[in-house]
């Protein structure tokens, strides 16, 4: 395990909070303005000591020598700024608070004083309308002062008061004579509407017998409509019931002949079904006899190419290498990675000649490069079969049974793409810059430039000129092998097409022993089928012989039905129209009398509305008699005012001097009066002035108590949020396993030469194929090192050298989702206050792999 670098970056927040005592207030009115200075005084204090708080818990310190330790501490600063954040937070709600209460209290006074104001502007106002009154008053007390001195004034008033009495008897009698008319025309009025209530009666008598009348029409139109119904209906049913009547005579007609005829015939249909089902039994015993050959070739087909090399071993196709093939795959057929016959496996036939289909492409290859064609080899085929399944139902990949040397694929629908034409291009890059390349064998390449041979070592295989013997193999999951063998270890190969045509024989002469039963078995189902069909034709015919008559009989009885409900139908239509026709009766009497009632009714209606009109007009009348009575009403009181004033004119000259000298007291004294009103009035003004003043500086000290109160809100969240990522963050490095976290001494790690892996290495041309000397499958370390590329060659693994391995260093939001590979050695990372805690994450980058002469490669898209 690789050393692991812990590093804990917290951040610690301190917050300034607002602290302000409570604020007093006076209950007179001209004491109104809050002690709000030491307050403010108080809190800018206190938001200056916590960003001092702040700017402390900020600073950058270097890597402490004890995580853990340092981890608590930050802790402990965290909790102490969060302890100061509540405690300013406790101060800014208590000067809220009071600063509220400062607000009422104005508000209170502010109230009151406005109180007190209205009060003033009202006595202000009584008493200068009292003023203008006693001026009004004394303007004519001075007029009929003067007047009063002239005799000829007396008289006129005198004069004007005796013309005044006798306008007021004159209007008071019009008076008594319209009210008479208003109550002569309330009379007729009631008696109008007492006419129109009893013509509403009548109409309402009228109506009722009208729909009463009505009901008893529509209950007879009904019935009558019931009837002429009822009577439509059963016609219906007369006439379905004869029709079903001569229906059922008809069908008792036919099914009496059916049930002759199907009798006909029995004996006849008797005597094909006996001679096919004895037909149907010789064909079957044919088909039995030919099923043992065919269920035999079914199991040799199923044993994919163990069956074929041992057809081969019985016919004249095998050669030397023949039997050491077939005791290769016999010594893997029970491993678990071998599926023999398996539809998916190597070794099924239907794969087998997809890929002599694939050997043919690099034949053609060869071809076009003036190079001999590769024969097919027995043992070169089986090794590339053990190979193909080895990779593909194994825990392991890699290079496996190879001769000469093996090139490997997985997921290529044609591998020569990836095997020969990429290689090849690559190849020609590097011939381009050294053309001697072109000249040397792939072992003169591989010694003198290994790097070129690991990249083109398949296209180095197929263009090997002295490897002319080959086997291929593929999966139904595309995973190919193919084995090269050089010319004189093996002589047994033959062409393409030779070894097609032995695989085609044989699958041929087993398919044919199928096809032979199959035919046997398809004419024994066809002579069964015959049988049977006859059979079920002979029960058909006896049971549609039995179902005839029996329709016959059921034909005879429905026929009797349907003619007895025929009767009854028709006697049940004859009974309903005499039933219509007296419902109709019913109803044209009915009518009758209902448009008998419906005319008086109309009378009636029309005499409601003759009296209604009537009444309309005597309200018209009452309503005018009124209007002259009311008329008549102000008359008489203008004429009393007059009177009224006459008499007062003719009193004030009698007492001029003596009301000269009342009005002038009682305007002093409106004006005394009106002075000290306005007195108060401004004092009321003044106050609530003042009281204004002091409400607008609570306002005030409110607005910036909240507005602190706010922040004291964001400061205490802050130092929430930063102790309770200190916390995580000492829980993180309680928590992990060791500190050190140093590499086991008991592990190695591959060498640089090991570790860059074989992905593409060819087996070195000419090296030993162990298979027969005991071979044993890789183990999961020996094929695994090469990303599914195994190899023949297994080398020593060395250890690590610990400077090479790299350290990553991870930071993650304060949200622990965004991770950042920063590449730094987290010993030398400061605080980062950009986040609440960051955590750092050390990877461990190994490579683990194999050089050996195999090559292979792998398309994962495909």
């Amino acid at each position: 395990m690789a050393n692991v670098k812990k590093t804990l970056i917290a951040t610690t927040v301190a917050i300034a909070t607002l602290a302000a005592p409570a604020t007093a207030f006076a209950d007179d009115a001209n004491n109104v303005q809050p002690d709000v200075n030491g307050a403010i005084e108080q809190a800018q204090n206190a938001v200056s000591q916590t960003q001092d708080t702040v700017a402390q818990a900020i600073q950058t310190t270097d890597t402490p020598s004890d995580p853990k330790a340092d981890a608590q501490a930050k802790v402990d600063e965290a909790q102490a700024n969060d302890d100061n954040a509540q405690a300013n937070l406790n101060q800014a709600q208590t000067n809220v608070d009071n600063a509220q209460n400062a607000v009422n209290q104005t508000q209170t006074q502010v109230d009151n004083a406005q109180s007190t104001l209205n009060a003033a502007n009202q006595q202000a106002q009584t008493a200068q309308t009292a003023v203008n009154q006693a001026q009004e008053n004394l303007n004519q007390a001075q007029q009929n002062a003067g007047e009063a001195t002239n005799p000829e004034n007396q008289k006129k008033a005198q004069q004007a008061l005796s013309d005044a009495s006798q306008q007021l008897d004159q209007t008071t009698k019009q008076l008594e004579s319209a009210n008479q008319q208003v109550e002569q025309a309330k009379q007729e009025a009631q008696q109008k509407a007492d006419n129109l209530t009893a013509a509403k009666k009548d109409e309402a008598a009228a109506k009722t017998d009208k729909d009463k009348a009505d009901k008893t029409a529509s209950d007879a139109k009904t019935k009558a409509d019931e009837s002429q119904k009822t009577i439509s209906q059963l016609k219906d049913e007369l006439e379905a019931a004869l029709a079903a009547k001569n229906d059922a005579d008809t069908a008792k007609t036919t099914a009496d002949k059916n049930a002759e005829d199907a009798k006909a015939g029995i004996s006849e249909k008797q005597k094909d079904a006996d001679a096919k089902t004895t037909a149907a039994n010789t064909a079957q015993a044919d088909a039995d006899s030919k099923k043992a050959a065919a269920d035999n070739a079914d199991k040799q087909l199923k044993s994919g190419s163990i069956g074929f090399y041992q057809w081969k071993l019985a016919s004249g196709y095998a050669n030397e290498d023949t039997q050491h093939a077939l005791d290769q795959l016999v010594k893997y057929q029970n491993e678990d990675w071998v599926k023999i016959g398996d539809e998916n496996s190597a070794t099924s036939l239907q794969n087998m000649l997809k890929a002599l289909d694939l050997i043919d492409k690099g034949n053609e290859i060869r071809r076009s490069l003036g190079l001999p064609e590769w024969t097919v080899n027995d043992v070169d085929t089986i090794n590339a079969q053990l190979a193909a399944d080895y990779n593909t139902y194994s825990q392991n990949t890699g290079h496996v049974f190879t001769g000469t040397s093996q090139n490997l694929a997985w997921g290529y629908g044609n591998p020569y793409d990836g095997w020969y034409t990429q290689e090849k291009a690559v190849f020609d890059r590097y011939a381009e810059k050294n053309p001697e390349l072109r000249n040397m064998t792939a072992v003169e390449i591989y010694m003198k430039y290994p790097d070129i041979y690991e990249e083109t070592g398949h296209y180095l295989n197929i263009i090997d000129p002295d490897c002319d013997t080959t086997g291929f193999a593929v999966t139904g999951s595309l995973t190919a092998a193919q084995n090269f063998t050089q010319k004189y270890l093996y002589t047994s190969g033959v062409s393409v097409n030779d070894y097609r045509q032995q695989l085609l024989s044989y699958k041929n002469a087993l398919d044919s022993a199928s096809d032979v039963y199959q035919k046997a078995l398809d004419k024994a189902n066809e002579a069964k089928k015959a049988a049977q069909q006859a059979q079920q034709e002979l029960a058909a015919l006896q049971e549609r012989a039995q179902n005839a008559q029996q329709t016959a009989d059921e034909a005879a009885k429905t026929a009797q039905a349907k003619d007895e409900a025929y009767r009854k139908a028709l006697d049940a239509y004859n009974e309903a129209v005499k039933a219509g026709q007296t419902a109709n009766g019913v109803y044209s009497q009915a009518k009758n009398e209902a448009d008998k009632k419906q005319t008086a009714y109309e009378k009636k209606q029309a005499a409601t509305k003759n009296a209604q009109s009537e009444l309309d007009t005597a309200n018209a009348k009452t309503d005018a008699a009124r209007t002259d009575a009311q008329n008549a009403q102000n008359a008489v009181d203008k004429a009393k005012k007059q009177v009224e004033q006459a008499q007062a004119k003719l009193d004030g000259y009698a007492n001029a001097k003596e009301n000269l000298k009342a009005a002038q007291s009682k305007l002093d004294k409106a004006n005394k009066t009106l002075s000290e009103a306005q007195t108060v009035q401004q004092e009321a003004q003044s106050k609530l002035d003042k009281a204004n003043d002091a409400k607008t500086e609570a306002d005030k000290t409110l607005a910036d108590a909240n507005a602190k109160l706010e922040q004291a809100k964001a400061d205490k969240k802050q130092t929430e949020a930063a102790l309770k990522d200190a916390k995580n963050a000492l829980d993180g490095i309680a928590t992990k396993p060791g500190e050190k976290d140093d590499i086991d001494s008991g592990y190695t790690i591959p060498s640089n030469e090991e570790a860059n892996g074989n992905n593409g290495n060819a087996t070195k041309p000419g090296e030993k194929d162990d298979i027969d000397s005991g071979y044993t499958i890789p183990s999961n370390e020996e094929a695994n090192g090469n990303n599914g590329n195994a190899t023949s060659v297994n080398k020593g693994m060395n250890t690590a050298d610990k400077k090479n391995d790299k350290t990553t260093v991870y930071k993650m939001d304060a949200n622990n989702k965004t991770v950042t590979a920063t590449g730094d050695d987290l010993a030398k990372t400061g605080v980062d206050v950009s986040s609440v805690a960051a955590v750092s994450i050390v990877a461990l980058m190994m490579g683990v792999g194999f050089i050996g002469v195999e090559r292979s490669i792998r398309r994962e898209e495909d």
